[in-house]
């Protein structure tokens, strides 16, 4: 099966589950507090490994005790880790986050040793990039690297695939051209391009260079652009919603995974949307996403 190079943050999530977010200033007791791997890239690549897709993570942690949970989850999971390094000054990525009772979340994001996938470290793991397919990045490290990244995906033969989360501004359109497939959810749909028509939206990306643009919708599912029309492909049900933690990032890694073994996005898509569903049923992120042999194939039909 093709490889995946998945180039992005790496953190260690803090989640506390609230019956309902506090108000400035106010305390409250939590139901529950779990301690998980997280970070954009370190979930996409699990959730790809978890799929058995071959998977090779780029990225850096800290010096700290959290570098090594950060490090056994990846490799118990099947992912290569030699593309990621130890800082010698910064700590490893965190983050702070709330799980209300809907299973909704509110994050906050220490980047630490995320900040130092600088182009240097690009540079000097651009040999990974020769027995690769694709390359999967995130916008949780820095943005020049990014880009750097994805020239280097091109110049080997690379596709590419890029979830623009968090969303930020971006001032150099030059990076739209190096994006096959775009995954934003709504929200960032809408930062990216300034309009709430999603139709409109797509076409503005797809104007700058972007070939493919996938917008997730949440419990309404995800779709994409087909000849004019705005084609939605419906989210699987499920019987309750835990917690929504790393769900996008499990229906970027079903997604993937559809396109490696099809190469077709409706079908994709489809594949994306039952596999997210699995990981709103259990709390935490990269631990709630399903193995390929728990997944049931044939909901697909």
């Amino acid at each position: 099966m093709e490889k995946v190079l998945v180039l992005g943050s790496i953190n260690i999530d803090f989640v506390s589950f609230v019956s309902r977010y506090p108000q400035p200033g106010e305390t409250l007791i939590s139901n529950d507090f779990g301690i998980f791997q997280g970070g954009k890239g370190a979930n996409q690549a699990i959730a790809l490994a978890k799929l058995d897709v071959p998977t090779l993570m780029l990225g850096k942690v800290g010096k700290d005790i959290l570098s090594d949970f950060a490090l056994s989850s990846l490799q118990e999971s099947g992912v290569d880790i030699t593309g990621i390094s130890k800082s010698q000054k910064s700590s490893t990525g965190s983050a702070s986050i709330w799980v209300n009772a809907q299973g909704q979340n509110s994050i906050v994001i220490y980047p630490g040793a995320n900040g130092e996938v600088d182009e240097n470290f690009i540079i000097q793991h651009e040999k990974f990039f020769d027995d690769a397919s694709w390359l999967l990045t995130q916008f949780e490290i820095p943005l020049k690297s990014i880009l750097l990244a994805l020239k280097f995906a091109k110049k080997h033969g690379l596709k590419t695939l890029m979830d623009p989360a968090p969303v930020k501004k971006i001032n150099n359109d030059d990076i739209w051209g190096f994006i096959d497939y775009l995954l934003p959810n709504e929200i960032e749909l809408k930062e990216l391009t300034n309009t709430d028509n999603v139709l409109k939206a797509i076409r503005i990306l797809k104007s700058l260079g972007v070939k493919e643009v996938i917008v997730k919708l949440g419990k309404q599912g995800a779709g994409y652009e087909d000849k004019g029309n705005f084609n939605l492909f419906p989210a699987v049900p499920v019987e309750q919603v835990v917690d929504t933690t790393g769900a996008g990032d499990c229906f970027i890694a079903g997604f993937l995974y559809g396109m490696i073994q099809w190469g077709d996005i409706p079908r994709a898509i489809k594949i994306a949307n039952l596999t997210a569903s699995y990981s709103i049923q259990k709390k935490g992120a990269a631990i709630s996403f399903p193995n390929k042999s728990e997944i049931d194939w044939k909901k697909l039909e």
